[in-house]
């Protein structure tokens, strides 16, 4: 009890039965052994729902972290009082050493490992620790903060696992800054109870940015008394807004529960050790997308179990019973690109290349209409290209699966035609003015998607890198192009006709001059003899 009133002070929660304005509470998650599902509990000033669970033989799970409402998700978060860190592979004495010189001897490891600020708590778990960093002052969980703390706790967790603390060093597990912990006094994975051991002082965010690269640092950040709704009202009038006076939802989208049992699938190929907790979180966040009830989820999580245990040490239900704690709205926008950095399972994400679904549809449409605008006139049937540039730009998160499957064209028309459109899309970004419009990291991601895009053709039509970013540009190389460029001029009617390229090249002739007041057809006609009829020798 001495552990939880030091993290949460004395009116740091309402008062039981009493409605206070500002104040929050604290939940808790318990399950009773030999059951799956999960109890929430309140957890409000007076602490005595802590001590009725250290009485129990609860799977009891808590986060430092005060909410508003009843729901742990993270859009309800308000206040953190401690930055906790879950540390796993403490398997021998050595490593336990380690970790001690680490947090002993502070700075004076980084001149050739990582040290580790002095925790306020080490707490021992059964299995493992959990390390426990009590802020002098709680830290209001505004998005902008909590991305940065997000950011400090990755670098300190990589830290603690990486430098010779631990035996999984090549497995570090990080965890969400929202995370549950086993409830100090409660039962262990091994039966015994979750004992806190007081190590050293509370601390300031300052403090910790001590120990981590300055990259890595939480530099925007604010304390409790520094920041008030009124405050938030005028740093972030949009969210003011749209969440506090509008009181509209975030942003979310749905899918069908294909996604969540393809999930299952790209999981039981890819799922290893350091990342089996964020698949069964993520499989969780697709169960709430798609509309999966609970009682589905936690049977495929559950059952799970098994499969798990043959990719590392020993994964429990309550590792899952953690990681099921995503089933909440707050998950449903969780990003693709962090699914894909937590779990380790890579994801090909449907390109829009960065534009909104409305932008994106707009460009679908102007690409349909530039190929071939009228296609929807008569009964000619529409060309390959034109339906699958029309079934995209009404399925802007369809697949090629399902392009095959309603269109009725064969896989390798639409791979085709998908890879075409896809191209056309990236060539607006070899235009300067395009480019300079998108920010370092979006110019850098899009040059790197035209050298991927170039290399690829380089490589499948054994042309020179010159040639495959010409193909790229224009659809043909250099010489393609100037070829098609004199039949045009041999067909069209011009002066400069089939006999006198023929002529010219037969006789030797390179410089052509048949238009005296205009260059560029001359230049044209001598690069046309020159690619219908390549001299012997180029001297």
């Amino acid at each position: 009890m001495d552990f939880y009133r030091d993290i949460f002070p004395e009116g740091s929660f309402e008062e039981r039965g009493e409605y206070e304005d500002g104040k929050y509470n604290g939940i808790a998650i318990a399950i009773e052994k030999g059951s799956k599902r999960a109890k929430r509990m309140t957890i409000t000033d007076d602490l005595d729902t802590i001590a009725d669970m250290a009485g129990a033989n609860d799977f009891c799970l808590m986060s430092p972290i005060s909410y508003a409402g009843k729901s742990r998700k993270s859009s309800n978060a308000r206040f953190m009082y401690a930055l906790a860190i879950d540390l796993d592979g403490m398997t021998e004495r050595k490593h336990w050493d380690f970790f001690m010189e680490q947090i002993n001897r502070g700075h004076e490891m980084l001149q050739f490992v990582w040290g580790l600020p002095r925790p306020t708590y080490l707490v021992s778990s059964g299995s493992g620790i959990h390390i426990y960093y009590v802020f002098k002052r709680p830290i209001p969980m505004f998005k902008n903060i909590v991305e940065e703390l997000e950011k400090l706790k990755r670098r300190l967790t990589w830290q603690a696992w990486t430098q010779g603390a631990s035996s999984l060093h090549d497995k570090v597990q990080y965890e969400s800054l929202f995370q549950g912990f086993r409830v100090v006094g409660t039962i262990t994975k091994d039966g015994g109870r979750c004992r806190a051991f007081s190590v050293g002082e509370k601390v300031t965010v300052e403090y910790l940015n001590k120990f981590v690269p300055e990259d890595h640092r939480a530099v925007s950040f604010v304390y409790k008394s520094d920041l008030r709704l009124e405050d938030a009202k005028k740093k972030y009038p949009e969210w003011y807004q749209r969440r506090i006076v509008e009181k509209r939802p975030r942003n979310t989208w749905t899918c069908k529960k294909a996604v969540y049992d393809w999930w299952i699938r790209k999981l039981k190929e890819g799922a290893e050790q350091g990342h089996r907790y964020w698949c069964i979180m993520t499989l969780a966040t697709y169960a709430q997308k798609c509309g999966v009830p609970r009682e589905t989820l936690e049977e495929d999580a559950y059952g799970l179990i098994p499969f798990m245990n043959t990719k590392g040490d020993e994964f429990t239900e309550d590792d899952v019973m953690h990681a099921l704690e995503a089933y909440t709205d707050s998950y449903t926008t969780y990003p693709i690109d962090i699914i894909v950095w937590r779990t380790g399972i890579p994801i090909e994400k449907n390109k829009r290349n960065g534009r909104k679904q409305k932008q994106h549809m707009e460009v679908m449409r102007a690409i349909q209409n530039v190929v071939n605008p009228n296609w929807r006139e008569g009964n000619g049937r529409p060309d390959k290209l034109s339906v699958v540039t029309e079934w995209r730009s009404e399925h802007p998160e369809g697949t090629k699966a399902e392009c095959i499957r309603e269109t009725g064209l064969s896989k390798p028309t639409v791979y085709r035609w998908w890879r075409e459109i896809d191209l056309m899309e990236l060539r607006e970004y070899t235009n300067k003015e395009k480019m300079v419009q998108l920010s370092g990291d979006e110019s850098q991601r899009k040059a790197a998607e035209i050298v991927a895009a170039v290399t690829a053709i380089a490589q499948e039509r054994g042309l020179s890198e010159e040639e495959a970013y010409e193909v790229f540009l224009h659809g043909k190389t250099r010489k393609g192009q100037v070829q098609e460029q004199a039949k045009h001029m041999v067909f069209a009617e011009s002066e400069v006709d089939a006999g006198l390229l023929v002529g010219c090249a037969v006789n030797g002739i390179r410089g052509i001059n048949v238009m005296p007041d205009d260059e560029y057809m001359n230049y044209l006609a001598t690069d046309c003899v020159n690619a219908l009829f390549p001299p012997k020798n180029r001297k």
